[in-house]
């Protein structure tokens, strides 16, 4: 197994936050849940670097960075729900 693929089992198994930064930057996108919610992260269309739509709503961020230390899903950190997402689809 390449690096690029341990880097996605690091963020598939252990949704470790390194690995999306990674998967993100280099272009790759996340779709997953949040309490039931439909959740996607990309920079393809975001109004700034990089975006993180809620039920078809953008937040959009300067940074992978920025996007997780401040983005919201139903007035809550996305850190703090980090645990309990369901991924669905990384592309």
């Amino acid at each position: 197994m390449g690096l690029y693929e341990q880097i996605e089992r690091e963020l598939l198994d252990e949704k470790s936050l390194a690995a999306l930064i990674w998967l993100i930057d280099r272009g790759r996108e996340l779709e997953f849940t949040a309490n039931g919610v439909a959740c996607f992260i990309s920079r393809s269309g975001s109004a700034q670097y990089v975006s993180l739509w809620v039920d078809g709503d953008e937040q959009s961020f300067e940074s992978v960075e920025t996007l997780l230390e401040n983005a919201s899903i139903q007035q809550k950190p996305l850190l703090h729900l980090w645990p309990v997402i369901h991924i669905e689809t990384l592309f």
